[in-house]
């Protein structure tokens, strides 16, 4: 989700979405042979780009972010890693910082089948966003700018995957005063066109992540949003 909200950002309306995953009945999910050629590791994204008189293929998820910020910059579109050095390098260390502390425990907490395990990543994860919203300016990471940080995290932090750790662990942010920024850059980030449109539905995503809460993900072929 990442590198399409960032090419929603960039270049609406000039790309395609092609499906990673191909369904065999009745419930088993294989990669398509494009995933398979286009990237060694066979994991989602990879960005092809036939713009030019050879093609360029970009994976991993934040390297596709920045690929997309760089190659299709315009005058007109917005700026997702903006600022002198040290502004964009302080923001790449956010985003580092936060892809491991919130998105990684967003899969330790659904594959811990213990109390215990469960708890310590459900704590991860709330001390990281209690950190995100002392840093947080509001509405967005760094104020009125949408950039990296932003993209970096919405997809975990935001709406459908955060209704998927409360299905399956009854996981839920406090609406509290020490998370009132992060809430506060939640109601922007759901209203952004950009996340709005890079969004499934919640019973493909309950499906998607079974496998993870039931302890059969390393059994079963499923895809990784």
């Amino acid at each position: 989700q990442r590198a399409w909200i960032a090419l929603e950002e960039k270049c609406p309306g000039k790309f395609t979405v092609t499906e990673s995953m191909e369904r065999i009945p009745p419930n088993i999910f294989e990669k398509t042979p494009l995933l398979l050629e286009k990237n060694p590791r066979a994991q989602v994204p990879v960005i092809i780009d036939r713009r030019g008189d050879s093609e360029v293929v970009v994976y991993e998820s934040l390297i596709c972010v920045e690929f997309v910020d760089e190659a299709m910059n315009d005058d007109n579109g917005p700026v997702l890693l903006p600022g002198p050095p040290s502004q964009r390098a302080n923001a790449r260390m956010w985003t580092d910082k936060f892809n491991n502390d919130i998105c990684s425990s967003f899969y330790s907490l659904l594959l811990k089948q213990d109390k215990e395990g469960q708890e310590s990543a459900a704590e991860k994860i709330l001390s990281s966003l209690r950190e995100f919203a002392k840093h947080c300016k509001g509405p967005f990471f760094y104020g009125e700018e949408f950039t990296m940080v932003d993209i970096a995290i919405a997809p975990w932090a935001v709406g459908l995957r955060m209704d998927v750790l409360k299905h399956y662990r009854d996981f839920e942010v406090p609406r509290t005063g020490e998370y009132a920024m992060y809430w506060e850059w939640v109601s922007a980030i759901s209203k952004r066109p950009s996340f709005i449109a890079t969004t499934s539905n919640l019973p493909a995503m309950i499906d998607v992540y079974r496998p993870y809460a039931e302890g059969t993900a390393y059994t079963q072929r499923v895809p990784v949003l």
